[in-house]
């Protein structure tokens, strides 16, 4: 069981669209998957053995369904706590027909300590997670020693881990915690398939940069 922590989200209550609600009421049961605190066997769910990506709180979708549409024969596992992008993302899966995509609603903290079986994972996406500025707030992010080791245990050997984030500070706390440990080797965007390069930008990474921040990449393989 992962170690207590404070989350490293804010659950809010966002405003879901009837389009959305549509898309959780029709398409859950097809992609949606509820292991409360059981271990997931990826090949029951995907009904295959390919290789499995976890994209570890993915917003509304637009990448999941981008490394999705682009990568057929890669299966991924979209983790999210917020309904609203579960619902953009639900729709997205349903228009395209996309049979390689299953979702968790659940804290990454409790689907990588309790859901996801040892070296079951051949990469893990997370972009932008909260950067939790504040000096105060820091305890609160993601990315802590606790996550990456349990991250290292759900890839398999030179699986990989992507990172963005907008936030310097941020970037460099990720950087350290990485560094801290010798069981992780820092890569370039090269060492990844070419549709992780050519990921479109999301309006959130759009706003970003309008606002003058710089996005950072940090990729990682476990040795």
């Amino acid at each position: 069981m992962f170690k207590s922590k404070p989350r490293s989200f804010v659950l809010r209550k966002g405003r879901v669209t009837s389009a959305q609600r549509s898309a959780i009421i029709n398409l859950w049961k097809d992609y949606v998957i509820e292991p409360e605190s059981e271990q997931v066997k990826f090949a029951e769910v995907f009904s295959n053995q390919n290789p499995v990506i976890a994209d570890i709180g993915f917003g509304s979708g637009d990448t999941l369904l981008f490394l999705a549409k682009a990568n057929p024969d890669i299966n991924f596992l979209g983790i999210e706590v917020y309904l609203s992008g579960i619902g953009s993302s639900l729709a997205g899966a349903g228009l395209n027909d996309l049979k390689n995509i299953r979702i968790i609603n659940r804290d990454a903290d409790l689907v990588m300590s309790e859901n996801i079986l040892k070296g079951s994972l051949d990469g893990i996406v997370l972009f932008y997670p909260d950067p939790w500025p504040k000096r105060k707030h820091h305890k609160r992010r993601l990315v802590q020693r606790e996550f990456l080791d349990l991250s290292k245990t759900a890839l398999k050997k030179e699986g990989f881990f992507f990172c963005k984030t907008d936030w310097e500070d941020y970037s460099n706390h990720i950087i350290k915690t990485f560094g801290a440990s010798e069981e992780w080797s820092e890569k370039n965007i090269d060492a990844l398939p070419p549709s992780y390069s050519e990921i479109p930008s999301t309006t959130y990474e759009k706003k970003a940069i309008r606002e003058g921040r710089e996005l950072t990449k940090l990729i990682y393989r476990v040795l």
